[in-house]
């Protein structure tokens, strides 16, 4: 174990607070990110501990900025709900790394090592715009990345998990749908990109391609086009 981990527990056992802020600060970026999944990592392992772990991960956060690595990695509800307070702090929400991706784009891709990864937590996303009134992360939901996709869009495109989502789930994200169609229009370009995308996905998992297909749906509702019309676009994609 590297010296600054174990300074960091050393400090986290004798709870000097004020010790873990001036290690904190003193260490770099990389450093940083290791405290940090550290951090997340034991506040996973007992609910009892969570929010003690999630105030010291924020208060770090909240003294240095949130460190641009990290935005990558929060990609699984477990991540959000643990980092969400230091999100919510200085427009983080909408601080982008140098693929110009926002938390939104990595949380909606998903974990891209395995096509039966988590469902994305849109109504969670959903609830903290409507009950919360989280302006920036309603921005963050506008945002485009290099490739010029919205996080919406980056769930469409990228997302390996074409299971049905649950019927909470998906009126959330229709919900989510509706708040950007009303404050940006979509970009026409990104449609054929995104249904040859779908097309490899399914190939890859045996999946079929038919109106009944709940990601081509989306799709249609995205773009506002026939559901028939996306079925034979993936088909000659």
């Amino acid at each position: 174990m590297k010296l600054h981990m174990q300074t960091l527990i050393s400090l986290l056992t004798k709870n000097d607070l004020e010790g873990l802020l001036k290690h904190y600060l003193a260490c770099d970026e990389a450093e940083n990110i290791v405290q940090l999944s550290f951090l997340f990592q034991q506040g996973q392992l007992r609910l009892s501990v969570f929010e003690f772990y999630q105030q010291i991960a924020t208060k770090f956060i909240a003294s240095k900025a949130l460190p641009v690595a990290l935005i990558a990695r929060i990609n699984s509800s477990d991540g959000l709900s643990f980092f969400t307070p230091a999100l919510q702090l200085n427009n983080n929400f909408k601080l982008t790394n140098l693929q110009q991706r926002n938390v939104l784009h990595y949380l909606l891709a998903g974990d891209q090592s395995s096509h039966s990864n988590a469902r994305p937590t849109f109504n969670y996303l959903r609830s903290m715009m409507l009950f919360e009134s989280n302006d920036t992360l309603r921005e963050a939901l506008m945002q485009r990345d290099c490739q010029n996709f919205t996080p919406v869009e980056v769930y469409l495109f990228a997302n390996k998990n074409l299971a049905v989502l649950p019927d909470h789930e998906l009126t959330a994200l229709l919900a989510l749908i509706e708040i950007e169609s009303k404050q940006q229009a979509f970009d026409e370009t990104n449609y054929l990109p995104i249904i040859r995308e779908v097309r490899k996905l399914c190939a890859n998992q045996g999946q079929g391609m038919s109106s009944e297909l709940q990601r081509l749906l989306l799709i249609a509702t995205y773009y506002s086009k026939p559901i028939e019309q996306v079925v034979d676009g993936v088909n000659k994609a």
